[in-house]
């Protein structure tokens, strides 16, 4: 799969105003300040997958391309995402596609999105999976607390953690974390690493990305999340 990050790491950079373009392009002063922004991503990265058992242990390992995309019309927001794994070894589990899609509201404050993720697993019976996915977030002074059930295009079955700024942690149910930290790469675009990795009973999952997140409208410090 060929990945867009070159694509949207140049349309970022190209795009970028300059200080006077900025203040010309600001939203209004009566516009409220958002407790989220429109934002584009996209990563790729390494996903494992498996389970202990009496002796020793199994797991797969992927190779992981996920894209992101948030906009906002107003308050109402609209969340998509979509993650593609690829096996890195034979005999094991195929290759497979999650595709997420959430509806919501983002006030000044908090931000609340509801929808559905759907599973495609090439070689899997059954072969589609869906799957219920909430996120909600609530600013407190510069700390935004977070949680959410079947993140991560349903990967993260909860979490609930607080970023503050470029950096955030969660802990992630029944065992496990959640990380991510934002490099600034230019006015309107990051290099992203984040990753997650939990245990249920013997099972463990891990995914770790890195990639290129970047505003597609020009936006005051206190819209980004």
């Amino acid at each position: 799969m060929c990945s867009p990050l070159p694509a949207l790491l140049a349309l970022t950079l190209s795009s970028a105003p300059g200080p006077a373009l900025e203040t010309a392009t600001a939203p209004s002063a009566a516009e409220p300040v958002r407790a989220l922004a429109a934002e584009l991503g996209t990563n790729v990265g390494l996903f494992t997958g498996g389970y202990a058992f009496a002796g020793g242990r199994w797991q797969d390992a992927y190779f992981a391309s996920t894209s992101s995309a948030r906009y906002l019309v107003g308050g109402f927001t609209v969340d998509g995402g979509l993650l593609s794994l690829l096996p890195l070894e034979r005999g094991g589990p195929g290759a497979s596609t999650a595709v997420t899609a959430r509806l919501g509201y983002t006030g000044e404050r908090w931000s609340v999105l509801a929808g559905a993720v759907v599973g495609l697993g090439y070689t899997s019976r059954p072969l589609l999976q869906l799957l219920p996915t909430v996120k909600g977030l609530y600013r407190v002074g510069p700390v935004d607390l977070e949680a959410g059930v079947f993140d991560a295009n349903g990967q993260v079955p909860a979490h609930l953690g607080a970023s503050y700024g470029p950096v955030g942690l969660a802990y992630v149910f029944p065992l496990g974390g959640r990380g991510r930290v934002d490099i600034p790469l230019a006015p309107r675009a990051s290099v992203r690493v984040e990753g997650f990795l939990f245990q249920y009973g013997d099972v463990r999952t891990s995914l770790i990305t890195v990639g290129v997140v970047g505003l597609p409208t020009a936006t005051r410090a206190g819209d980004a999340s």
